[in-house]
């Protein structure tokens, strides 16, 4: 969750964001987590805008295209593709999303529930960290004879999909291998909360912390996703100054940082939540993992800059 939305936007539409969010799987609106919701909350939620599809979350939608020409079989004419460019932040499930889907379409709605068009781009099924995927399709075009172009934005390749085969037998029979996807890819499916966490097995209560606070940006092998979240192996703020590094999880950062050569200007959120104890584990986990080798960070270190902050802001 939440789901990603297909919408039918009009002038003055209101969709609930960011108070409310669609859960494709009881197919409604819920209140969101942060104003109070719980999961089954709906509050005020069926008065705002609903979605004709509600997709499995974090899929990344980035482009869509609605299908004007005569190449494909019938059953793809006025429908949209869609490019999932993938998800970073589905831990501890696999990455989701690394396809291009398809709504059909007939009389401007859609007429059938969604599908996978093109599956492979990553190169696997169970894709851990971001950086595993060996492409991630993100942009959509419509040649002038039918043909559908995806474009990727790990190596700027470009794929050209044509369709030779009889139209008139096109039908269900050819659309089943890829229907079972839908239920059978790890990234794809919508997750079994137990059989398909990926995080079954964690032994430390530093790993734990990592796993629960950290690994959805900075990634199971801690690189990063290579854009928005900087690496912690060998980063500077990791094996650097240990007040600096505890205070980021502290007070959070939102400037721009320099980690490795590369500029890095997503929010870092304030983690002072977290006890003293907690802090210290996730902290030395991270300086000592990912190919790190520093010393740890103790509870006591953390619990002195925490009083020094708390003791700043009261002046």
């Amino acid at each position: 969750m939440p789901s990603e939305e297909f919408l039918k936007i009009k002038e003055g539409s209101d969709a609930g964001w960011p108070y409310y969010y669609f859960d494709q799987v009881q197919g409604k609106k819920l209140l969101n987590p942060e104003y109070g919701g719980d999961g089954k909350k709906e509050g005020n939620g069926a008065k705002y805008v609903q979605p004709l599809i509600g997709f499995p979350g974090h899929f990344a939608p980035n482009d869509i295209l609605f299908y004007t020409g005569d190449q494909f079989p019938d059953h793809y004419k006025n429908g949209a593709f869609i490019t999932f460019h993938g998800s970073t932040i589905r831990a501890p499930y696999s990455q989701g999303g690394y396809f291009v889907g398809f709504v059909p379409f007939k009389n401007g709605a859609p007429s059938g529930p969604w599908e996978v068009f093109a599956d492979g781009f990553a190169g696997m099924d169970t894709i851990i960290n971001t950086t595993d995927a060996h492409a991630r399709p993100i942009g959509l075009a419509q040649g002038p004879d039918g043909s559908l172009y995806i474009s990727d934005s790990r190596k700027g390749k470009i794929w050209r999909i044509m369709y030779k085969g009889d139209k008139a037998k096109f039908g269900a029979a050819q659309l089943a291998a890829m229907e079972k996807r839908k239920t059978t890819s790890a990234h794809i499916k919508t997750p079994d909360e137990i059989t398909d966490n990926l995080q079954k097995g964690t032994v430390t209560s530093g790993e734990q912390m990592y796993n629960t606070y950290c690994v959805a940006c900075h990634l199971n092998d801690g690189k990063g996703d290579g854009s928005r979240f900087p690496p912690l192996d060998s980063s500077e703020y990791v094996l650097g100054d240990k007040n600096r590094l505890i205070n980021i999880l502290l007070l959070g950062k939102s400037d721009v940082i320099t980690v490795k050569g590369k500029q890095y200007n997503n929010q870092m959120p304030s983690h002072s939540f977290l006890s003293d104890k907690d802090l210290s584990l996730v902290l030395t986990y991270i300086r000592q993992n990912f190919g790190n080798a520093s010393s740890k960070i103790t509870t006591e270190e953390v619990a002195a800059l925490r009083n020094n902050a708390k003791a700043v802001s009261k002046k």
